[in-house]
């Protein structure tokens, strides 16, 4: 797996912890899809970007059977303690925003990619789901969840921790190429 490319804008865009993993151990798995529909975030059936909207999971598993390599990063923040909401929210914004500088800049290297990310998208106040189209189909990414996948077991495929230890978040996102 050669995409030093790719982990060096990874790097470059500042995220903290990168691994990578064949996307032939990659299984999308309905008990995590299950998960969406119980609708714990509420977006399942509001988003673009979310279940149903995005796909179902022969979708996702043909679209990651396409694709040779996975490359998995993180942003991760240290929590003053576990009740740290302040910077839950702020790790989050920066991860937000690092995903949306590499896929601006891997969308001239790699423009075939797939790029999943943490959480669902936010980028509108409300969603134009079902109703219009996506205002932002260029800006709006399905998380890794929504596509099946068990993020801490992505983690540990591509060799990279999931949890950093006590009083740390880490954001997860992954793109194969």
């Amino acid at each position: 797996m050669m995409h030093e490319d790719v982990i060096d804008l990874i790097e470059q865009c500042g995220f903290e912890c990168v691994g990578s993993v064949s996307t032939h151990e990659l299984k999308v798995r309905d008990e995590v899809r299950d998960m969406c529909a119980a609708d714990k975030c509420e977006r399942f059936d509001k988003s673009w970007s979310c279940p149903p909207a995005c796909g179902d999971l022969d979708y996702f598993q043909a679209r990651i059977d396409a694709y040779t390599d996975c490359i998995v990063f993180q942003t991760i923040g240290q929590l003053e303690d576990e009740f740290d909401i302040e910077t839950i929210i702020e790790t989050s914004d920066r991860h937000r925003t690092r995903v949306l500088d590499f896929a601006e800049h891997i969308a001239q290297v790699h423009p075939d990619s797939l790029l999943l990310v943490a959480g669902s998208c936010t980028i509108c106040p409300t969603c134009t789901y079902p109703d219009e189209p996506c205002r932002f189909p260029d800006k709006a990414f399905t998380s890794m969840e929504a596509a099946g996948l068990v993020v801490s077991d992505v983690c540990t495929a591509a060799g990279i921790p999931y949890n950093h230890g006590k009083n740390t978040i880490a954001y997860v996102s992954c793109i194969c190429l």
